[in-house]
């Protein structure tokens, strides 16, 4: 990795299309110029962050002022998070792998492995539901990421399709993790980074700010796990407030007609996944278990 700041992104790597943008980010390909490596390059507005710009005073700049704040420590916490997964993670196959960090006066640019295969989110559209083969190799390796995750002291908090990526089209290309913004480091994450999440894949000590924990990421793996199976999620509601209460006491069903021809074992394993006991839901080992069945 190139010593943090010293030189500008641009002086090594082109840069082409945009791929995607978030709220506080942009990805786009770069080539590094040395040897016309293909990447991914995240660039995280920094908002005033490290640079004094922005912290204006006065009437009317309180809202601005925390959104700015907020952005910066969601932009520090991915920075401090990709750091923790460069020293003890990686290489893994099932989690997006650094390979530079650049920092000029407005942002910090994460220089990424190059993904082609798209989103999980994608495949499961094109495909509606997944036989329980399909599924038990989708659930294998994003457990297999969550525990290298969990290992270090990583809660990943907002896994969910779209932050899983696939390394190419192949049917059989390897999936991978992405996207720790909002991730969790003991001690180290500000809390205002636990505000936010995507409610469809929180667990219920998420959603009433109770803990932030390893569990949080198996109840999200159960969610995703459903949704293979049956194509659809497993808290529907036609109001927030209502998929908040289903959510809180585990309200979900798996008597649909779709859920006929799903096997015990995986039916358990999602019950246990979707407890609202985080202590009772099942390891990455108890996943491999039944990911085993498929061979």
């Amino acid at each position: 990795m190139s010593e943090y700041g010293r030189r500008a992104v641009s002086d090594d790597y082109q840069l082409g299309q945009v791929l995607g943008t978030g709220g506080f980010s942009v990805v786009r390909i770069g080539v590094r110029k040395e040897d016309r490596l293909q990447v991914a390059i995240k660039t995280l507005k920094k908002y005033g962050y490290g640079t004094g710009k922005g912290k204006r005073k006065g009437k009317g700049h309180a809202g601005s002022e925390a959104r700015m704040w907020q952005a910066e420590a969601l932009v520090t916490n991915e920075i401090l998070v990709m750091m923790r997964i460069v020293d003890y993670v990686s290489p893994h196959p099932n989690i997006i792998h650094l390979l530079d960090v650049y920092e000029d006066d407005d942002a910090v640019h994460l220089v990424l492995e190059l993904c082609r295969g798209g989103e999980l989110f994608d495949r499961i559209v094109e495909q509606e539901r997944y036989s329980e083969r399909d599924a038990a190799t989708v659930v294998g390796q994003i457990a297999a990421g969550l525990a290298a995750l969990h290992h270090c002291g990583i809660v990943h908090r907002d896994l969910k399709p779209e932050n899983c990526l696939y390394a190419d089209p192949h049917p059989e290309a390897p999936l991978k993790i992405m996207d720790f913004g909002l991730s969790h480091i003991h001690n180290v994450t500000n809390a205002v980074v636990g505000v936010f999440g995507s409610m469809d894949y929180m667990a219920p000590e998420q959603l009433n700010m109770s803990g932030t924990m390893p569990a949080n990421d198996r109840w999200s793996l159960g969610v995703i796990l459903y949704i293979l199976l049956c194509g659809y999620p497993p808290f529907r509601a036609k109001t927030t407030r209502d998929k908040q209460r289903r959510i809180l006491t585990g309200a979900y069903s798996m008597e649909e007609e779709s859920w006929g021809c799903i096997s015990l074992e995986a039916k358990e394993l999602i019950r246990g996944l979707l407890s609202v006991d985080p202590f009772v839901r099942p390891s990455a080992a108890e996943h491999i278990k039944w990911t085993d069945r498929y061979p």
